[in-house]
């Protein structure tokens, strides 16, 4: 069996081992680690590679990853599965999106892939996740979040050939019907594209909103929808569920707020969308209504900003755009 090597989980043999992976050091020098889980089958197979929290306020994917782990059983599988629950870990202790020590590189881990050795904070830091998701991997889920609970969306590297038609098919195991065929020029940087262009189907989810904005329903369903997709890949035996047709989204739109104040939006994560359908409305400090929020697009909500208190520039909505459903 080939030995599964990552900071010091070490795994030569069916059954699952646990460790840390340097990533980086701390300002007192002390290391900057990351959690390493291996589950072995005992028998070979692919190796599935999870990670979360790549922005460290994105707890929902942590929560899904555990909820797997602790359901799987070597003796029931065949092939691996490598889960890094939590990557980008100082901005995962202060409950914000990128590491509070990222002071010249921008910060944003889903953009630094497949990392740079002498770079930035972020650079090396994908730089020490990526060189073993690359040895190892067949196949990559990336967890994500957006803004509130009900966020229930897809996305997978659509390239031409073999590693488009394998990340299709990943993601229809999964099954969420909001998803967007991303083109190789969207979302660069991230791991899902950099795991494209080496050959590995690259899947990213996003499910719950950031911090604690997710329910226990979001969890246990992510998980289940995760095991249906190790049954697709052979990991584990059984029926490969069918979740129906995905809406498959051309391409999406990030609308930001032209203007702020008190902010109440009128649709929800999933609803459809016409050009000039109201989003929310705005409201000054003393209650008096102060205008509409109107999509400039049709298409299908992904996200939406939650209020109470809108700024000038914060992201209003995300739109998937040009759905085929098949």
């Amino acid at each position: 069996m080939e030995e599964i090597s990552i900071g010091t989980a070490l795994s030569r043999e069916p059954g699952t081992v646990r460790g840390r992976l340097k990533v980086a050091d701390f300002p007192d020098g002390t290391p900057m680690e990351i959690p390493v889980v291996i589950v072995r089958g005992s028998r070979p197979g692919k190796t599935l590679w999870l990670h979360g929290c790549v922005h460290g306020n994105e707890y929902c994917g942590t929560f899904i990853i555990h909820e797997l782990l602790r359901a799987l059983a070597p003796d029931e599988m065949a092939g691996s599965v490598v889960a890094l629950p939590v990557l980008n870990v100082s901005a995962f202790h202060k409950n914000q999106r990128m590491s509070p020590f990222e002071l010249y590189g921008g910060g944003d881990l889903n953009r630094c892939f497949p990392g740079q050795q002498d770079g930035s904070l972020t650079q090396q830091i994908a730089f020490h996740v990526y060189r073993h998701l690359k040895q190892y991997a067949d196949c990559l889920v990336d967890f994500h979040t957006a803004m509130t609970p009900d966020v229930r969306w897809a996305l997978y590297a659509a390239f031409p050939g073999e590693v488009g038609a394998a990340g299709e098919a990943i993601a229809r195991a999964f099954g969420f019907h909001s998803t967007l065929a991303a083109a190789p020029d969207i979302l660069g940087g991230s791991a899902m594209m950099a795991a494209a262009k080496d050959g590995i189907p690259g899947f990213i989810v996003e499910a719950g909103g950031k911090g604690p904005a997710f329910a226990r329903a979001t969890v246990v369903d992510a998980a289940e929808r995760l095991r249906n997709v190790m049954r697709h890949l052979g990991i584990l035996s059984g029926e490969v569920r069918s979740y129906g047709k995905i809406a498959n989204f051309a391409r999406f739109a990030w609308v930001t707020a032209p203007r702020g104040g008190l902010f109440q939006p009128s649709v929800r994560c999933g609803d459809t969308l016409d050009e000039g359908t109201v989003l929310g409305h705005y409201f000054d400090v003393y209650g008096a209504p102060t205008g509409e929020a109107l999509s400039p697009h049709a298409g299908t909500v992904l996200a939406i900003h939650p209020g109470p208190l809108m700024g000038n520039g914060e992201t209003l909505v995300h739109i998937g755009l040009e759905a085929r459903e098949s």
